[in-house]
C-alpha cells in the first residue's frame, strides 16, 4: 500500500505543474489585451478619430424656377402660292431661294378669254358712262321746256286779265248805249254795234281763261318729261355701276393669273416652269403650288412646355435661345431687343399634356432658317429673396410640406438641423428657413455623421448659384 501512494505523486505534480502554467499563460493574454482595450477607448476621444467632411457656405438668395426644353425654328409667316385659274405658265421671275418682298410679282399665267372679258366689260362701261351723259342731256333739254311752259302759263294769265278788263270795259259801254237808246238818244243800230263788241270781248276772255289753261297743261307735260328724264338717266348711271362691277369681276379674275408675294421673304418651294399647264387649286384632284415663300425677317421658336411648368408660364418671361447648327451664338435680350415669351396656347394638348409656347427672334442676317432646332431655357419665377442655395445632396429626409434637415458643423462638431425647403432643380435646392450665410454644411462624409459626432472639414467652397 505504501508503494501504491509513492507511485501516485510523479502524477500529481506532473498535473499541478501544468495547472501552474495555463495560469500564467492567461494572465499574460490578460495583461496583453486589457492596455490594448483602454488604447482604443482613448483614441475613440481623440482628434485623430473626426470623421472626414466636405462642406459648402450657402449662398444668398432663393432659386429662380426655370424650364429648359427642346425648340424648333419656324417661319413667322409662311404660304403655299396656288393658282386660282387654269391656264399655261407664261412667266415665272423667280426660284427656289430668290428674295422677295411683298407685292412683287412672281409668276403669270396666261388665260385669253379673261383678257377678251376684260376688254369687252370695259367698252360696256365707256357705253353705259355714254349713255349718262345723253340721259343728262336730256334732263337739261326737259327742265329747259318746263321752264318755257311755265313762263308760257304767266303769259297766258297775263293775257287772260287784259282780256276780262276789255270785257269789262265793253260791257259798260253796251249799257251805257242801252240807256241813251232807252232815252231815244242814240239809234238802236248804235246799241247792237256795242253789243257786237261786248260779245267779241266775252269770246276773247273765255279764250284767254283756255289759253292759260293749255299753258298749265303745257307746263305738266314738261314736268313728267323732266320727271322721265331723271328717272332714265338714274337708271344709265346703275347701268353704269352694273358695267363696272362686271369689269372689275372681269379685273379680278384677270387678276388671278398674276401670283404675287404676300410678304416679304424668301421663295422656298417651285414646282412649275414656264409653259407647263397649271390647274387651278379648286379644280379638283391633287393640289400642287406654284411657288412658297417664308417670311425671313422674324421667325418664331415653338417650345411644348410641361404641365408642372404651364402654371408658372406667362407672356413676357425672358427666354435664351441656343441654335444647334449656330454654336456660340445665344439669343437673349439684350437692351431694347427683347427675347421674351411672345404668346402660348393658354392650352394643353390631351395627348402629351404639354402646352405650346412661342418666342420670337429676329433674323436680319437671315442665319436661323426654318427647321433648325436648339435648347430654349425660360425664366418663369424669380426665387425667393429671403431664402439660400445649397447643393440639392446636402439635403436630407424630405417630407411633406417642404421639411428636410440638414447637417452643419459648428466647433468641429455636427448637428443635424431642421429646415423648410422650396424649388430643387435636382442639383440645388432653395432653402427658406433653418440656415444663415454663417453656416456650414455637410455636403459629403467619409462616414456616418450624426449630432454631436466630431468631425474634420477640409476647405470650405461655396454653393453652386444654381439661377
Amino acid at each position: 500500500m505504501g508503494e501504491k501512494r509513492s507511485g501516485l505523486r510523479p502524477g500529481w505534480l506532473l498535473g499541478g505543474a501544468v495547472l501552474a502554467l495555463l495560469s500564467v499563460a492567461g494572465w499574460y493574454v490578460a495583461a496583453r489585451e486589457k492596455p490594448a482595450s483602454d488604447d482604443r477607448a482613448a483614441g475613440a476621444a481623440s482628434p485623430s478619430a473626426a470623421v472626414p467632411v466636405e462642406v459648402v457656405a450657402p449662398v444668398a438668395g432663393g432659386l429662380d424656377r426655370v424650364c429648359v426644353q427642346p425648340g424648333t425654328v419656324e417661319p413667322f409667316e409662311s404660304a403655299d402660292l396656288y393658282a386660282k385659274v387654269s391656264g399655261y405658265l407664261v412667266e415665272q421671275t423667280v426660284d427656289i431661294g430668290y428674295p422677295v418682298r411683298q407685292g412683287d410679282v412672281l409668276a403669270r399665267i396666261s388665260v385669253p378669254e379673261f383678257e377678251k372679258q376684260v376688254k369687252q366689260d370695259t367698252a360696256e362701261v365707256e357705253r353705259a358712262e355714254a349713255k349718262v351723259e345723253q340721259m343728262t342731256a336730256a334732263v337739261t333739254s326737259a327742265e329747259a321746256d318746263l321752264g318755257a311752259a311755265t313762263a308760257g302759263v304767266a303769259l297766258a294769265q297775263a293775257e287772260a286779265k287784259s282780256k276780262a278788263s276789255y270785257r269789262a270795259y265793253r260791257e259798260k259801254q253796251r249799257d251805257r248805249f242801252r240807256q241813251l237808246a232807252a232815252d231815244r238818244a242814240i239809234d238802236q243800230k248804235l246799241v247792237d254795234e256795242q253789243e257786237d263788241q261786248f260779245q267779241a270781248a266775252v269770246s276773247a276772255d273765255l279764250a284767254a281763261g283756255e289759253a292759260v289753261n293749255t299753258a298749265k297743261q303745257k307746263v305738266a307735260a314738261a314736268d313728267a318729261r323732266v320727271k322721265q328724264a331723271r328717272a332714265d338717266l338714274k337708271y344709265a348711271r346703275a347701268e353704269v355701276a352694273v358695267a363696272k362691277a362686271r369689269l372689275e369681276k372681269s379685273e379680278v379674275l384677270l387678276g388671278y393669273t398674276v401670283i404675287r408675294s404676300p410678304y416679304t421673304g424668301v421663295v422656298t418651294k417651285r414646282n412649275f416652269h414656264p409653259g407647263d399647264f397649271v390647274r387651278s387649286a379648286d379644280a379638283g384632284g391633287e393640289r400642287v403650288p406654284v411657288l412658297a415663300v417664308e417670311r425671313t425677317d422674324l421667325m418664331r421658336v415653338v417650345i411644348q412646355i410641361p404641365d408642372r411648368d404651364v402654371p408658372f408660364v406667362d407672356v413676357g418671361d425672358a427666354a435664351e435661345v441656343a441654335v444647334d447648327a449656330l454654336p456660340g451664338m445665344a439669343f437673349k435680350t439684350a437692351g431694347a431687343e427683347k427675347v421674351e415669351v411672345a404668346r402660348l396656347a393658354a392650352s394643353e394638348d390631351p395627348r402629351t399634356r404639354m402646352m405650346r409656347v412661342e418666342v420670337h427672334l429676329k433674323n436680319p442676317t437671315g442665319k436661323i432658317r426654318h427647321g433648325m432646332y436648339g435648347r430654349v431655357t425660360l425664366r418663369l419665377q424669380a426665387g425667393a429673396s429671403e431664402a439660400v442655395r445649397i447643393p440639392s445632396a446636402a439635403l436630407h429626409g424630405k417630407a411633406e410640406g417642404g421639411k428636410a434637415s440638414v447637417r452643419v458643423v459648428r466647433d468641429d462638431i455636427a448637428h443635424v438641423i431642421p429646415v423648410r425647403y422650396g424649388a430643387d432643380n435636382g442639383t440645388t435646392v432653395e432653402v427658406l428657413s433653418g440656415l444663415t450665410l454663417a453656416d456650414r454644411v455637410v455636403v459629403r462624409a467619409s462616414g456616418p455623421v450624426e449630432s454631436g459626432t466630431a468631425v474634420a472639414v477640409g476647405t470650405a467652397s461655396p454653393a453652386k448659384s444654381g439661377h
